[in-house]
């Protein structure tokens, strides 16, 4: 089950991947990566329920979405990975998930936060969870949407932010 696609974006299952990224990359599974999330019925049931029935959907805590990326138990042709933060991505890394690369989506403005695109805001958590993922040997890029232009993100680019923060 090749993983096809593991983004992280704040909002989780919304148009951007219902619709552009589901639409580009033709997914069977999307699964939710969320401690928080897979612990709460109510919220795991809406982002579900926010998926074209056609695409598998499994909410599930970052411990139980790497064991089952990791053990093959998903049995779909391409699956899309989201987690709400690059710390959480890390994680998942970290726990054995076979990432192929890691798309930092839309991570929005908030406190303590300070622009390094325009559709990705930063603090220092996600800086180290960043510069963490690039040490475990793997490919960093930021894309709004797909068709969107690629911005790689390097060990220079995460340098050049840290005085901002």
């Amino acid at each position: 089950m090749p993983v096809v696609l593991a983004r992280v974006d704040d909002r989780l299952i919304h148009g951007q991947v219902t619709v552009g990224w589901s639409e580009r990359l033709r997914p069977d599974h999307i699964i939710l990566a969320s401690n928080e999330i897979a612990a709460d019925p109510w919220q795991s049931r809406v982002y579900a329920s926010s998926v074209p029935p056609s695409i598998e959907v499994s909410v599930l805590s970052l411990a139980r979405a790497a064991a089952m990326l990791r053990g093959g138990e998903v049995q779909a042709a391409r699956t899309i990975v989201l987690t709400a933060t690059p710390a959480e991505m890390f994680d998942l890394a970290h726990l054995g998930a076979p990432l192929p690369s890691v798309n930092i989506g839309g991570m929005h403005f908030g406190a303590g936060k300070v622009e390094m695109l325009p559709f990705v805001f930063i603090d220092r958590i996600d800086l180290e969870a960043m510069r963490r993922l690039l040490a475990a040997g793997l490919e960093l890029f930021a894309q709004q949407v797909p068709g969107g232009r690629e911005h790689a993100v390097g060990l220079e680019q995460l340098a050049a932010m840290e005085p901002r923060l």
